[in-house]
């Protein structure tokens, strides 16, 4: 605590020094003043806990010292000290909240209790003020959170209207006259789940993050609330209520923004304006159809309305593609690489020559797509094979987060030949091993591997490590370490600000310069030009 001793009396001032023992109460700092202009700069200066102050003063007396304390520091104790008992001088100390009103000659008992007592009142009201700071910071850390559950009962139908009303009128400024409302939703795996990426796949700081910019938009302007959305179907939606017109344009702005702030467009359902309150649930299913059943083959469109006429999706009536795909499996079976592809670019040709396919269709083609490879599996490797994970397909978005046909299909080839040859591979007990070793390459590569540490734990010699990696795989082992590693650093620099030093690390190269060599090497560009471009 700070202290401020305020009489022209030099001696009156040496005497409060004297009496009070400051070191009891932890009071450090002790400054002096002789008259009420002083008083005020050291006050604005040091914020002292308590004033002991004199009323008979030059310049600014001590009552007109108490008025501009209670105005400008009311949490400041005061103790008033004056040799005269006139009620003039007393009136203030006790309008302006003082402590005690002492008369001198002091009495060293009584300056030290009416110091203990301002003390401890001081101590009791900065305890309470911090305990409501804190409340205070618990409230506005909850309240968001308390909203986004409310609101996602509301458009669910799990909670009512009525129930909220009050409270949307009071916190969140909806008009007591709104009569009609609009619903969007966006889902974070759109444009292939980039925005998420760049938040190092946090779900909920990025979804915080665009319900902020959503806000910073629509509800700033009182047209309506954005909120996270706490159940599966979306991951921000954003209630219009009093700018279902304009809508769209808000969207867009949005949608501008992210994309300044991030380089990243987002996909965006938006609903039919529909009579307020009793429209907010078909609203809202109407905005997730819209999001789930947009057209991918359709570039450039964001924001994407609800239709009742929307084209069906190519699996609700493609038996043509669904004989393709079966095509597809029979090749599989064949082990033949040319048949595999061929027969992949016509299914995939197929699909796209349709002129529709929906987020929702292409789940679906996916899902039928596993199921084939599930079987293959089964009748390729018996049971053990089809224990394995489950496929994990390519999003298939381009560097403008639209969708690719051409993109998903060379994925999903990929994907394809990888598992096929790793079928062929895992028929004799050399290639296993050679499957083991880049198994455990794949999960190690950030740790420092050598060919003798590989030798070591698989019991081989060097020479037939090296010998055999290369004839089961086509690769050698040490290039096949690089390109891993590689790889693992490119998506860092592309999807995270870290130093190349902590990147170096992370991908198992302790030597920053060496790894920048390794890079430019394998890529023909250093790690700092490749973050460049992809920043572009």
């Amino acid at each position: 605590m700070k202290v401020l001793i305020v009489d022209d009396e030099k001696h009156v001032r040496e005497a409060i020094r004297y009496f009070v023992p400051w070191e009891k109460y932890d009071v450090r700092d002790i400054y002096e003043a002789t008259n009420g202009k002083e008083a005020m700069e050291i006050i604005l200066e040091q914020q002292p806990a308590v004033v002991f102050t004199d009323m008979r003063m030059p310049l600014m007396d001590g009552a007109q010292l108490l008025e501009w304390l209670h105005r400008y520091s009311p949490y400041t104790k005061t103790i008033v000290i004056s040799g005269y008992q006139d009620f003039d001088y007393v009136k203030p100390a006790i309008v302006y909240g003082g402590v005690d009103y002492l008369l001198k000659p002091l009495n060293s008992k009584q300056l030290i209790s009416a110091a203990e007592r301002a003390f401890q009142k001081w101590k009791e009201e900065k305890l309470e003020r911090e305990r409501t700071f804190h409340q205070n910071i618990q409230l506005n850390v909850l309240r968001p959170l308390y909203w986004d559950k409310t609101l996602s009962d509301l458009v669910n139908g799990t909670i009512a209207f009525q129930d909220l009303e009050e409270a949307l009128f009071k916190e969140l400024g909806l008009p007591r006259n709104a009569k009609r409302c609009r619903t969007a939703v966006i889902s974070l795996q759109s444009s292939g789940g980039q925005l998420l990426q760049r938040f190092q796949g946090d779900i909920q700081l990025t979804s915080f993050v665009l319900a902020n910019v959503c806000n910073e938009i629509v509800s700033s302007r009182k047209q309506g609330f954005a909120f996270r959305y706490w159940h599966e179907g979306a991951d921000v939606a954003v209630l219009f209520w009093d700018g279902v017109d304009e809508a769209e344009s808000l969207l867009l702005e949005i949608n501008e923004s992210v994309k300044r702030a991030y380089g990243i467009p987002l996909d965006i359902g938006l609903s039919t304006v529909l009579p307020f309150p009793e429209g907010l649930c078909a609203a809202f299913s109407q905005a997730r159809q819209g999001l789930a059943e947009r057209n991918l083959l359709e570039k450039g469109n964001r924001i994407h309305l609800y239709r009742k006429d929307r084209p069906e999706a190519a699996p609700d009536g493609g038996a043509k593609n669904a004989g393709l795909l079966e095509k597809l499996g029979l090749s599989l079976l064949s082990g033949d690489t040319e048949k595999i592809v061929r027969s992949l670019e016509e299914w995939t040709g197929s699909i796209a020559g349709s002129g529709v396919l929906t987020m929702s269709g292409l789940k679906v083609w996916e899902e039928r797509l596993e199921h084939v490879l599930t079987k293959w599996r089964q009748e390729w490797a018996g049971s053990e094979e089809a224990l394995s994970d489950e496929p994990s397909f390519p999003a298939g978005m381009d560097e403008s987060g639209n969708f690719s046909i051409e993109r998903w299909r060379e994925g999903v080839k990929a994907y394809l030949l990888a598992k096929v040859g790793e079928s062929k591979i895992s028929r004799s007990s050399d290639s296993r091993i050679i499957l083991e070793i880049r198994d455990y390459l794949d999960k190690n590569f950030q740790q420092e591997i050598t060919l003798q540490h590989i030798a070591d734990r698989f019991f081989l010699s060097r020479e037939n490590v090296s010998r055999k990696f290369k004839q089961v795989t086509g690769e050698n082992l040490s290039d096949y370490l690089t390109n891993l590693r590689i790889d693992k650093a490119k998506e860092l620099l592309q999807n995270s600000e870290m130093r190349l030093s902590r990147i170096a690390e992370l991908v198992g190269y302790e030597d920053e310069k060496y790894f920048s060599r390794v890079f430019k090497k394998a890529t023909g560009q250093t790690p700092r030009e490749f973050r460049k471009r992809e920043e572009e």
